[in-house]
């Protein structure tokens, strides 16, 4: 699907599911968009009913109708894309699907007013969520000069170090927010989608989250709002409090060592003073650094970096690195 197509569907599906059955407005990739329907409570009944019937073909024929579907999406070729991604949606109503899109008013990038994925049933370690996936579509120079918009529209796009190229990161899963503390993570399929891997059991009621990268919420995520950061007191909800400086050898504490006396208070006792330990052959140490960045796995370095230029652009999700970030 081309990007320009992905996001007129999306925004397309996601009135016509989520934001009916929120009840508000979630974010689209037209920043000018508009729904053609007068009231949302006109559309409640079809998923009502497709809940209660779990008949996924009655309910795109109510969907597939012009007072609904806007004049340059409403053609036979564009049909078949329209109901799969319109399905993608309505999957979290299917009693299988383990998810539920779910309002949110946790984080300020979204004015407090947002969406998030809690589990609906039990999910153990390494299972699948399958029907909770996201679309991907390659971005070209021209396309996010054209498409994306700093702060308003880029809330989905990631960064590819593998095809070195931006991609739209589209669908259900696009509205699973970022934890440092993941319990899931992103795994990309061959068919330009990406569904989502369990790292921990999950309870029904708890949130469905992904770690996003190292320095998606600025450097070394200094201002992420997630649930993790608020109980360890980092991020955005890190004290003021200044640390204390470390010197480059207070590791070892060499200071300590300098200032210790060798000699006990009855100077007729010697103390003798403690050996130095020996350096191991054929190992080279490195010198120790409190200040020194710590390693990143490849790619990861790109997110929220000034030299990148996708980056300066976008707060761009890296889905490759992301799908291999460590279980907590």
């Amino acid at each position: 699907m081309k990007p320009q197509d992905l996001c007129d569907i999306d925004d397309l599906a996601t009135s016509l599911v989520v934001d009916v059955f929120l009840g508000f407005n979630t974010h689209k990739m037209n920043t000018e968009h508009k729904e053609r329907y007068e009231c949302k409570s006109h559309l409640k009944p079809i998923i009502d009913e497709f809940i209660q019937n779990q008949n996924m073909k009655i309910a795109f024929g109510s969907f597939w109708n012009r007072k609904y579907i806007p004049d340059h999406l409403f053609k036979a070729s564009y049909k078949n894309l329209v109901r799969d991604h319109i399905e993608r949606y309505m999957g979290m109503f299917y009693l299988d699907s383990g998810f539920r899109i779910e309002p949110c008013y946790r984080y300020s990038l979204e004015k407090k007013v947002g969406a998030k994925v809690n589990a609906t049933s039990h999910w153990h370690k390494d299972g699948i969520i399958k029907r909770l996936v996201g679309c991907v579509a390659e971005l070209t120079e021209k396309e996010e000069d054209e498409i994306l918009h700093i702060g308003k529209n880029d809330f989905s796009v990631m960064y590819s170090c593998r095809k070195k190229c931006a991609q739209l990161w589209l669908g259900p899963a696009a509205y699973i927010n970022h934890d440092c503390l993941a319990n899931c993570k992103f795994v990309p399929n061959d068919k330009g989608t990406a569904c989502v891997k369990v790292l921990r059991d999950i309870k029904p009621g708890d949130e469905i989250t992904c770690f996003y990268g190292a320095n998606f919420f600025g450097e070394n995520n200094v201002y992420c709002e997630c649930c993790s950061c608020e109980k360890l007191c980092k991020g955005a909800f890190k004290t003021n409090e200044e640390q204390p400086k470390l010197g480059r050898y207070n590791f070892r504490q060499t200071n300590g060592r300098t200032n210790y006396s060798y000699r006990s208070p009855d100077k007729s006792k010697k103390v003798k003073a403690p050996k130095t330990p020996q350096k191991k052959k054929n190992v080279v140490s490195e010198p120790c650094t409190p200040n020194k960045n710590p390693e990143v796995d490849k790619g990861e370095a790109l997110l929220g970096s000034p030299y990148t230029k996708i980056i300066q652009k976008t707060r761009g999700l890296d889905l490759d690195q992301a799908s291999k970030s460590p279980e907590k």
